[in-house]
C-alpha cells in the first residue's frame, strides 16, 4: 500500500493540470453533498436534542386542529399513554414599562416545558399551582431575554418584569441552547413562557379550537398505543357532546414526524440533487483518468513484462483515485463549511434550528463514507482499464502511438453519455422549480407591494380584558395613523394575508345545522373600513364596509371570490345570508355587501380558502395589524407610528414594522432558497460535464492526430475537421439527452405529487433543459474541435 501511495503521488505530480482539475471536481461534489447532508441530519434525521426525544408527540383533534380547552382537559385526564401532557398557545407579550418591546411567548399549562425534559438554567419549572385563577402572575425567560433585560443576572429568580401591563415574578431561565420547537412556530424562537389560567367558562369551551398539545410517552408506549387511547376517549367524547364533537378525529403523530413532514420534502429533494452532482463529479474524474490509463498503456505493458499483476495495475489505479479524493475531501469539507454558512443564512427556519445546522460529527462521517465510494466510482473505470492490459497487445500496438482499446474508447463514451443524461435531469428539475417558484410570486403579485406597510399590536392585559377596549384603540389608532404625512389609506385587520388566520365553519343558502356534515370552513379576518384600499384588493361586486355595517343583529360582510365559487356559483352573493354552523343562537349573522378578489391565508404555496371581512366588532383576539398605504419608507414611518400609539398606550408595541413585499419574501423564502440551489447545482453540474466532454473530446482528437493529419494532407479543409469533432462530440450529447428525458419524465411525476405548483414535464423545460445542457456541450466541443483545425498536417503525420 504504501508502495502504491508513493507511486501514485509521484505519477499525479506529473500530472498537475490533471490532479489540480479533478481535485476541484471532487472537492464540489463532496462538500455539496456534505453541507446538504449537514441540513439533512440538523434539520431531518436528528433534528433534536431532548432527552428521549422520540417519546415526545402532537396531540390534535383531527387533521390539522387543535384542542379545544374542554377536550384537552378531557384527555388529559383519561389517558394513560402519557407520562405527561401540556397545552399551549402562542401569543405575543407586551414586554417593558416605557418603550415596550413586543417578544413571541407561549401561554401553556403546567407541564409546557417539562414535558420536553429540559430542566431550566436557573430557578424551577411551573407547578399547578402557577395556573390557578388568582395566582401571582409568573414567567419563566429563555436566556437571550435575561441577557437583554436583566443583563444575564445569576439572582434574577424572583425579579420583577413588566408584562402586558403587570409585573410578572421571574421563577426561572431556560438553557441557551434550549429549542421550544412547534408546528406553529416553525420560524420563531419563544422569548417567554406563562402559565395558561382557564376560568371555569373557558374550560367548557368544545367548539373553539386554539390549543396545541404536546405529551411525552410512557417508557414502552409506542405512538401507535397512544394514538389508539385518544381515539377510543374521542370518541367516548362524541357520545357526550355530539353537537360539538361529532367530527372530531383525535391523532397523535410523533414529534419529530410533525416537525419534518414539509420541510422533510424539500431537503430530501435537495440532498438528491447534490447527489446527481456528485455522480457527475465521479463520472467527470473518472473520464479523465480513463483518457490518461491510454497514454500509460505501455508502462502498464512493462509492469506486466516485469512481473506485475494485473490487480497490482488495479490497486494502482483505485490508489491514484483515493489520492484525488482525499485531496478532494480536504478541500470539499472547506467549501462544506462555506456551504453550511450559507444554508443557515437562507433556511426559512428559527434561530435555533439555524444554530443547530453546523458540520457535525455525523456530516463529516458521511463526507468520509462520500469520499471513499467517490475513489472507488471514480478509479473503478482506469482501474478496470490497466487490468485489461496484456503484453502481447503493447508489443502489437503502432509504434508510432495508436494506443487504447476500443474497450476503453467505450468505456469513456459511456461516462460521457451518463454525465449528460444526468445533467439534463438536472436541467429539468431546476427549470421545473425556478417555474414553481415564479408562479408562486405571480400567485401572490397583488400583495407585494413597498408602497403597504404593516406592523403588529398586541393588546394583551387587564386593560384590554373586553372587547370595546380593544376596539376603541383599532380605532383610534386607525384615525391617527391616517392622520400622519404621506399616509393614503390606513386600516387595521386581525390578521395578515399568508400568515395563516382564523377560521369557522358556516351555513349558507337553507342549510341547517346538523352536526354529522361538515359544513363551509371560512376564513375570518375583522378589518376597519379602509383596508381593501389600504391593501390594494379590487372589490370585484358590490361594496366595501360602512360604518353601518358595525351594529345591528345582522351585519354586513365582505367575502373573496373563493366564498362565492363555493357557496354561490351561480348565484348573486349580494345580500345572501351566512350563519354561524352552531345548534342554538349563533354568535353571527352576516350579509353579504361586497365581494373581493382572493389572498392566500396560509402560506404562499398554499391553496386559496374562502374568507370573509367582518368588522371589528365581536373580535376576539388580542393580535392585530395596522396596514399604511403610503410612498414613505418603513425607517421613516416606523418613529412616527410608535409616538402615536405611545399616545394611546406606552406600554403597547409594534413588531414586525416592514413592507407587504417583505411580507411575501419571507413566505415564498422556502421556495426560493430551493429553486436558488437547485439552479446553483445544475449550473455546477453543466460546468463538470463541459470540463469532462472537453477532456475527452481533446483525448479523442489527440488519438486521431494522424488520421487528422491525412486528411488535411489530402484536401481536407478547417470546416471538415470542425464537422468531424462536432459530429462525435453530438453524438454523445444527443444519446444522453436521450436517456436524460426517460430519467426527466420520472423527476417531473415525482416532484409533482411533492412540490405546490409543480407542473408535469412539458415542452418548455424539455426546451430550456436542452439549450442549457447544448449550450455548454457546444462550448466544451469548440476548444478541441479548433486545436484540430489548426493543425500542421505535416506535424500531424510525424505525430506519435
Amino acid at each position: 500500500m504504501l508502495s502504491n501511495l508513493r507511486l501514485a503521488m509521484r505519477s499525479l505530480s506529473r500530472a498537475r493540470g490533471l490532479a489540480l482539475v479533478s481535485i476541484v471536481t471532487l472537492a464540489v461534489g463532496i462538500g455539496s453533498t456534505t453541507a446538504i447532508f449537514s441540513a439533512l441530519q440538523a434539520l431531518v434525521i436528528a433534528p433534536f436534542s431532548y432527552p428521549e426525544s422520540d417519546r415526545l408527540v402532537h396531540v390534535w383533534s383531527g387533521q390539522g386542529w387543535p384542542l379545544s380547552p374542554a377536550d384537552s382537559i378531557d384527555q388529559r385526564q383519561d389517558a394513560t399513554s402519557f407520562e405527561s401532557f401540556a397545552v399551549y398557545q402562542p401569543q405575543s407579550y407586551n414586554v417593558g414599562a416605557e418603550n415596550a418591546q413586543t417578544v413571541q411567548g407561549i401561554s401553556g399549562s403546567a407541564d409546557v416545558l417539562k414535558v420536553f425534559g429540559v430542566r431550566p438554567l436557573l430557578g424551577r419549572w411551573f407547578e399547578p399551582a402557577d395556573e390557578a385563577i388568582g395566582a401571582g402572575e409568573v414567567v419563566i425567560l429563555s436566556h437571550g431575554l435575561w441577557q437583554r433585560f436583566f443583563a444575564g443576572d445569576p439572582q434574577v429568580v424572583g425579579r420583577k418584569l413588566r408584562i402586558n401591563g403587570g409585573d410578572a415574578e421571574v421563577i426561572g431561565v431556560m438553557p441557551k441552547d434550549y429549542e421550544f420547537v412547534s408546528p406553529w412556530m416553525r420560524t420563531d424562537d419563544p422569548q417567554l413562557w406563562m402559565p395558561r389560567k382557564f376560568d371555569d367558562k373557558e374550560k367548557q369551551q368544545r367548539d373553539s379550537h386554539y390549543l396545541l398539545g404536546i405529551a411525552r410517552l410512557k417508557p414502552g408506549v409506542t405512538v401507535a398505543t397512544a394514538d389508539a387511547e385518544v381515539k377510543t376517549i374521542g370518541k367516548r367524547l362524541t357520545q357526550l357532546y355530539p353537537n360539538s364533537n361529532t367530527r372530531k378525529e383525535f391523532l397523535v403523530r410523533s414529534l419529530q414526524e410533525e416537525m419534518t413532514r414539509d420541510i422533510g420534502e424539500r431537503v430530501w429533494l435537495l440532498f438528491g440533487a447534490v447527489v446527481l452532482v456528485l455522480l457527475v463529479a465521479c463520472g467527470n474524474v473518472a473520464s479523465m483518468l480513463l483518457a490518461r490509463s491510454a497514454r500509460r498503456h505501455g508502462e502498464f505493458g512493462v509492469r506486466i513484462a516485469l512481473g506485475a499483476s494485473r490487480g497490482d495495475l488495479m490497486k494502482l489505479a483505485l490508489t491514484e483515485s483515493a489520492v484525488l479524493a482525499l485531496a478532494g475531501a480536504g478541500l470539499g469539507v472547506l467549501l462544506a463549511a462555506g456551504g453550511v454558512e450559507v444554508l443557515q443564512a437562507i433556511a426559512p427556519t428559527s434561530a435555533a434550528r439555524k444554530a443547530a445546522l453546523v458540520l457535525s460529527a455525523p456530516a463529516l462521517g458521511f463526507g468520509l463514507l462520500a469520499t471513499f465510494l467517490t475513489a472507488l466510482l471514480a478509479g473503478l473505470p482506469p482501474a478496470l482499464a490497466a487490468m485489461r492490459t496484456s503484453v502481447a497487445g503493447v508489443l502489437r500496438a503502432d509504434a508510432r502511438g495508436a494506443v487504447g482499446s476500443a474497450a476503453r474508447h467505450r468505456m469513456l463514451r459511456a461516462l460521457i453519455i451518463a454525465q449528460v443524461a444526468v445533467a439534463f435531469v438536472l436541467a429539468n428539475g431546476a427549470v421545473l422549480f425556478a417555474r414553481g417558484y415564479l408562479k408562486i410570486l405571480e400567485e401572490n403579485e397583488v400583495l407585494s407591494s413597498d408602497q403597504v406597510i404593516v406592523a403588529q399590536v398586541s393588546l394583551n392585559g387587564d386593560r384590554y380584558k373586553e372587547d370595546a377596549a380593544r376596539v376603541r384603540v383599532w380605532y383610534d389608532l386607525t384615525e391617527r395613523a391616517k392622520a400622519l404625512p404621506g399616509v393614503k389609506h390606513a386600516a387595521m385587520i386581525s390578521k395578515l394575508p399568508l400568515e395563516g388566520g382564523s377560521n369557522t365553519n358556516a351555513l349558507v343558502n337553507d342549510e341547517v345545522y346538523d352536526p354529522s356534515i361538515r359544513r363551509m370552513s371560512v376564513e375570518r379576518s375583522s378589518v376597519t373600513e379602509e383596508y381593501f384600499a389600504a391593501m390594494g384588493l379590487r372589490l370585484i361586486k358590490g361594496r366595501t364596509l360602512q360604518t353601518e355595517d358595525r351594529t345591528g343583529e345582522i351585519r354586513g360582510v365582505v367575502v373573496n371570490q373563493a366564498t362565492v365559487d363555493k357557496a354561490w356559483p351561480n348565484k348573486d352573493p349580494i345580500g345572501e345570508i351566512m350563519r354561524a354552523n352552531q345548534p342554538e343562537k349563533p354568535w353571527y349573522v352576516v350579509r353579504v355587501v361586497g365581494v373581493v378578489e382572493n389572498v392566500k391565508q396560509w402560506g404562499a404555496s398554499a391553496e386559496v380558502q374562502p374568507e370573509m371581512y367582518t368588522v371589528p366588532e365581536g373580535h376576539w383576539g388580542r393580535r392585530v395589524y395596522l396596514v399604511l398605504r403610503t410612498p414613505l419608507p418603513v425607517d421613516q414611518i416606523a418613529p412616527q407610528l410608535r409616538r402615536e400609539l405611545a399616545a394611546i398606550d406606552s406600554e403597547l408595541a409594534l413588531k414586525d414594522i416592514r413592507t407587504m413585499r417583505q411580507v411575501v419574501g419571507q413566505a415564498t423564502k422556502g421556495d426560493r432558497a430551493i429553486a436558488g440551489l437547485v439552479n446553483f447545482f445544475m449550473v455546477t453540474a453543466l460546468g463538470l460535464v463541459a470540463v469532462g466532454l472537453y477532456g475527452t473530446l481533446s483525448y479523442h482528437v489527440q488519438q486521431r492526430t494522424r488520421e487528422i493529419g491525412v486528411r488535411l494532407a489530402i484536401g481536407a479543409i478547417k470546416g471538415d475537421i470542425l464537422r468531424l469533432v462536432f459530429a462525435q462530440g453530438s453524438r454523445w450529447v444527443g444519446l444522453g439527452l436521450v436517456i436524460g428525458l426517460a430519467g426527466s419524465f420520472a423527476l417531473a411525476s415525482t416532484l409533482k405529487s411533492l412540490v405546490y405548483r409543480m407542473d408535469g414535464l412539458t415542452a418548455v423545460p424539455l426546451i430550456l433543459a436542452t439549450v442549457a445542457v447544448g449550450f455548454s456541450a457546444l462550448v466544451a466541443c469548440w476548444l478541441p474541435a479548433h486545436r484540430a483545425a489548426k493543425l500542421d498536417p505535416t506535424e500531424a503525420l510525424r505525430a506519435d
